[in-house]
């Protein structure tokens, strides 16, 4: 017998998915999207996964917003850490967890000496403050690589690029008077693509390199498409953990004041599609299209300024993201190491739960030289070189990755000659590779549907969890179409569902001899929607057509209503259907339904959205 509160939950589920059903259906947005053509409950299927994306969405950012206060840098570690800010033998992974934190603020408030930067963003130091303390929880400290240490390391590197280019001060800027503002300096460099960069570009750049990976589960985007996992259903298997970056990002940025930059009615739009675009960029399946883009950039062809300013962002993130070659050999080594480490991680799950490989790491040193070797002769190098072309103070770090290639060629060399004494090798210790429960406490829809699903057989022993982990932090929009794999990504699935949950909801992960009423309330109230949705609506053709939302309701104000990249800000307000309910805890549950219009494209089937 289920209490009065699921019946709530459940019914609450059934009308608010059933009317985003309804209104998918009508507009002729749900067939075809998620390879349901021929299913006559498309609708129905894509409006659950927007709505567990929504919820979800909601509960990771919301467990950890409780006692954040600004963060305080003690005198002698800030003048410490600001020095090796402007070094580019940077290690982040060697700093205590407090002193990573400290790191990313200093940077920040580099940022804020540029002439007319805090008011170009009209937001306090003290509410990015509190932001990065929030997004560090967001980032799951279990994964080798794809950790809040890696995202300093992202920030640090390009904030290195940008101030070698003249475009940004040096951090040793703060050891200066507290009142000194910084102005870049254009003379003789006026025709110089990085000054098309204005403040607020700059500072969607910082926003973007801190959180790009917010949420990351450790696993790569093939294992999520091979797992059969709902997020990567959602996003047609295209950028699925970008997309899901940005959403945890935007959503973290509403709770502390960095939203108004998201709905300026002049500058939001604009302002979202860089930040999209630039988180976007890191998805290494969309590499090859981005080479080709910045080189027409490069050959002479016309581009608008904002399109300069977003490849030029992309760029520079692309380059930040995959630094590691490009540092000295010990740091290139060690982020090296912690990659395979995560794949071996990834290996081992897919083993436990029979999900088809993706990943093929190895102990064989001489196979982890090789792979080195290919990822910077195929990736890292040329797109150093490329950029290079376009921020000549570049030139310097494209040569640090030739240099760091030669000597994984002379490794190679060496170690296939028996007569070659030993080739001398730094010792890097990072850390073992993690077992599968760790994964359980990742953003839901990144998981396999077994895993959340307690009516199907679990492929591993017995287990039962928490999400979010409070201590973990696990979990956590843009689009593409192409593939490659970069060496560094991994997520996956959704529990059962609930009306957006309240601060410290959690979700059980259970085999199948556990019973969740829970799960079995939402499973029967989609099922009785299902039946009468297909009972009283007729099927129409379907559109390869796809729209998302996402609201946050702050107290005492209208929900604020935004979309998931790129179609941002394309639902106008009027169109969406926000209904307010109390649930018998007194807690008051705000639902968004989109009634969005399909625009006609080619043959009249509608237009396929990048």
């Amino acid at each position: 017998m289920l209490d009065n509160e699921e019946c709530i939950h459940g019914r609450r589920r059934s009308v608010d998915v059933g009317g985003l059903a309804l209104a998918l259906e009508n507009q002729g947005l749900g067939h075809g999207w998620g390879g349901w053509e021929e299913d006559e409950q498309g609708e129905t299927r894509y409006a659950e996964l927007l709505s567990d994306m929504y919820n979800h969405t909601q509960t990771t950012v919301n467990h950890h917003v409780n006692d954040l206060s600004p963060i305080v840098i003690p005198a002698p570690t800030r003048a410490r850490l600001i020095t090796s800010l402007d070094s580019w033998h940077f290690e982040p992974h060697n700093l205590p967890e407090d002193e990573v934190l400290f790191c990313t603020l200093i940077l920040f408030e580099s940022l804020f000496r540029i002439e007319h930067m805090h008011e170009d963003i009209g937001v306090s130091l003290d509410d990015i403050s509190v932001f990065l303390k929030h997004l560090r929880l967001l980032y799951c400290r279990h994964n080798s690589y794809h950790n809040f240490q890696h995202a300093l390391d992202v920030l640090q590197a390009a904030q290195t690029f940008l101030c070698a280019a003249g475009v940004v001060p040096p951090v040793s800027i703060l050891l200066e008077s507290n009142d000194r503002t910084w102005r870049s300096d254009k003379s003789g460099k006026e025709n110089r693509l990085a000054f098309d960069l204005n403040n607020t570009c700059l500072f969607a750049l910082f926003i973007a390199a801190i959180g790009h990976d917010v949420g990351h589960p450790g696993l790569t985007n093939m294992f999520m498409k091979n797992a059969k996992a709902p997020l990567s259903t959602m996003y047609d298997d295209k950028s699925a953990l970008e997309r899901m970056h940005y959403a945890l990002l935007v959503q973290a940025m509403r709770h502390h004041c960095l939203g108004k930059l998201l709905d300026r009615p002049d500058s939001g739009q604009r302002f979202r599609k860089v930040l999209a675009g630039i988180v976007l960029a890191t998805d290494m399946c969309i590499h090859y299209d981005f080479m080709r883009d910045f080189g027409s950039l490069m050959a002479g062809r016309e581009y608008s300024l904002p399109q300069r300013q977003l490849l030029l962002c992309q760029a520079i993130i692309k380059c930040a993201d995959i630094s590691n070659p490009s540092r000295p050999p010990s740091v290139s080594q060690y982020w090296a190491s912690a990659l395979m480490v995560e794949w071996t991680s990834q290996a081992s799950l897919e083993k436990h739960w029979h999900v088809p490989s993706s990943v093929t790491p190895s102990d064989c040193p001489i196979t982890h030289v090789r792979g080195q070797i290919f990822f910077i002769s195929k990736f890292a190098k040329p797109l150093m070189d490329l950029v290079a072309q376009a921020v000549p103070e570049m030139e310097c770090f494209a040569h640090h990755c030739t240099e760091n290639l030669a000597m994984w060629e002379a490794r190679q060399e060496n170690m296939a000659s028996p007569s070659a004494g030993q080739f001398p090798s730094s010792r890097v210790v990072v850390p073992s590779p993690r077992p599968p429960e760790d994964y359980l406490t990742s953003f839901p829809l990144t998981l396999p549907p077994f895993v959340l699903t307690p009516d199907e057989p679990h492929a591993s022993d017995e287990w039962h969890s928490r999400y979010p982990h409070s201590d973990s932090s696990s979990s956590s929009d843009v689009s593409s179409d192409i593939h490659v794999e970069h060496p560094a990504i991994l997520q996956s699935t959704s529990p059962p569902a609930s009306p957006v949950p309240s601060v410290g909801s959690c979700y059980s992960l259970a085999p199948r001899s556990s019973s969740s009423s829970l799960a079995s309330n939402a499973n029967d109230a989609a099922q009785t929607m299902r039946a009468a949705y297909s009972a009283s609506v007729r099927k129409k053709k379907s559109f390869y057509h796809r729209r998302s939302w996402n609201a946050t309701a702050s107290s005492g104000s209208s929900p604020i209503i935004s979309t998931y990249p790129p179609l941002l800000a394309t639902i106008p307000k009027a169109a969406l259907l926000v209904a307010e309910t109390t649930a018998s805890d007194g807690t008051t549950i705000t639902s968004v339904t989109a009634m969005v219009a399909s625009p006609a494209g080619e043959n009249g089937r509608g237009r396929k959205v990048p």
